[in-house]
């Protein structure tokens, strides 16, 4: 027999349905919106650009966004980490693609675990694949980071880097398979910080594109200094310091 505790208790469960696992909300804030073209003519560099809507709190923030191509010779399409300075997990880059397919974005949550959203894009055949000969290493560097011309304290901007660094496999396209004919050579890393404190931490892979323009926020706290660091697979590092002057 129910007593009338558990009768109460179980219209309630009724009334309010299943509760969602932990990691598994529905809430709209935390899924990623990934914007990709329908159809694009440069497998070398398909631009994607991909947000959270969601606060970027100390106690409450998303920590990182993943994509990956699973159809793509390098799938990893890089690890997009934030902090709270950034304002907002946002990035827009371009990537090689081999014959297209489905993107996923997977944002993690430092409350809720993991969200996925994903598209689909269609590319020319062979993406992936670079000749060993077009790989020029001497001209690697020339650094630019732009900010937008004025902004206050408190408002979240977005910002520029750009250099000039070969993105190459050493996949060949070769008997219907991709193989290695040479050396990957490409950047791994993009680290921002604020007078030390880091804003973002992007993780690369040869699947970006070469001479990468990358965009992200930075939530403006006051005057300082914006420092970008680029490193490459051979352990090479380039940097660039931009004031940072809010009216």
């Amino acid at each position: 027999m129910l007593t009338r505790r558990a009768l109460v208790a179980g219209l309630g469960a009724m009334l309010l349905g299943p509760r969602p696992a932990p990691g598994q909300g529905t809430s709209k804030e935390h899924v990623p919106q990934l914007d990709l073209p329908i159809l694009t003519e440069d497998p070398a560099a398909v631009p994607v650009i991909v947000g959270v809507d969601h606060p970027m709190e100390p106690d409450h923030y998303i920590r990182s966004i993943r994509i990956t191509l699973a159809t793509d010779p390098v799938p990893d399409k890089g690890l997009y980490e934030f902090t709270p300075l950034a304002g907002r997990a946002w990035v827009s880059f371009q990537m090689r693609s081999g014959v297209g397919g489905v993107v996923r974005a997977e944002a993690e949550d430092t409350r809720h675990g993991k969200f996925v959203a994903s598209g689909e894009v269609r590319v020319a055949e062979g993406g992936c694949g670079v000749g060993a000969d077009k790989v020029n290493k001497e001209r690697a560097g020339n650094l630019v980071v732009r900010l937008p011309r004025s902004y206050r304290a408190g408002q979240i901007i977005e910002v520029r880097a750009k250099i000039d660094h070969g993105s190459h496999t050493g996949l060949a396209f070769k008997g219907g398979t991709y193989v290695r004919e040479a050396p990957a050579y490409y950047l791994t890393q993009l680290l921002a910080t604020f007078d030390g404190k880091p804003v973002c931490d992007f993780r690369l892979t040869s699947a970006v594109s070469p001479n990468p323009l990358i965009r992200f926020n930075l939530k403006v706290p006051a005057s300082g200094s914006l420092r970008v660091v680029w490193r490459n697979n051979e352990g090479k590092t380039w940097e660039s310091t931009q004031a940072v002057r809010p009216a």
